[in-house]
């Protein structure tokens, strides 16, 4: 299928979706403890502190993303738009792999290293500043890589996941989280993603529906609303303007949208 044709496999650039975006939210959230604090009320005993997300990655994440990417001791685990790295390292000293995290924003990238001796020796972890779909590590040598929320920022998702068969090794897995809708009022809405994992060259080995991410998520974003005067205190009006606007625009479509977990494969 030529992927003109499929469904949200390439979608118009947003203008709040750049480096700079992600600069700022990484440097103004990692010094307020608070969206830690909502995050945990939020998502309640299935918040994985250490890891501290801003939301959706839980422990049943955790647990699918160490079963899915099947890597040990040893082997070479990249953690795809990582942020300050918080799934990589966990599941780096949860599963012995050498880490490699990879973002596009300098200021995500800084806070990784500074965060990743509390959790794996500094050996085991570097990070670099690159793209989803131009990660800039050499071909072959990943056994696992691993994206949680973050694949459908790309523009030409079906070139993501080009670049995961190219560095992937035969055989290495891509997991991953997203999620997909059939709403025609969004024209970045994925239906399925299977197609452009496809066209990307991977296979499809699972997918699973992530439980309860809808009630999750809306929860999220209702404790936010509610505790906005006590978040402007601590941000800066841009990031304070990302929040709402996530939360305003986001949660009013999530009845629109299911929460899901692909395992994909280079063969």
């Amino acid at each position: 299928m030529s992927e003109s044709l499929i469904r949200g496999a390439v979608v118009p650039p947003r203008d709040d979706i750049t480096p700079e975006a992600f600069d700022r939210a990484h440097g103004t959230t990692v010094k307020n403890e608070l969206l830690w604090r909502l995050s945990r009320e939020s998502y309640g005993d299935d918040y994985p502190d250490e890891v501290e997300p801003w939301g959706m990655t839980t422990w049943w994440t955790l647990g699918q993303f160490i079963a899915g990417l099947r890597v040990g001791p040893g082997q070479h685990l990249i953690d795809l738009a990582c942020g300050r790295a918080g799934v990589g390292l966990w599941l780096a000293r949860a599963s012995g792999a050498q880490l490699t995290g990879v973002d596009w924003s300098p200021a995500a990238v800084s806070a990784a290293i500074a965060r990743a001796p509390l959790l794996i020796p500094g050996e085991r972890a570097s990070f670099v500043v690159g793209d989803l779909a131009a990660t800039g590590l050499p071909s072959g040598t990943a056994d696992g890589v691993v994206c949680a929320d973050a694949v459908f920022f790309a523009t030409d998702r079906v070139a993501v996941f080009t670049e995961m068969a190219r560095i992937l090794r035969p055989g290495g897995r891509f997991v991953f989280t997203a999620d997909e809708s059939d709403d025609p009022e969004r024209d970045s809405a994925v239906p399925d993603w299977g197609p452009i994992i496809r066209a990307g060259g991977l296979s499809v080995v699972g997918r699973v529906e992530i439980p309860h991410w809808r009630e999750d998520l809306q929860r999220m974003y209702d404790t936010w609303l509610a505790n906005i005067d006590e978040l402007r205190e601590g941000l800066d009006e841009e990031s304070m303007d990302d929040l709402i606007g996530e939360a305003t625009t986001v949660g009013p479509t999530l009845s629109q949208r299911t929460g899901v977990l692909y395992i994909a494969a280079r063969t």
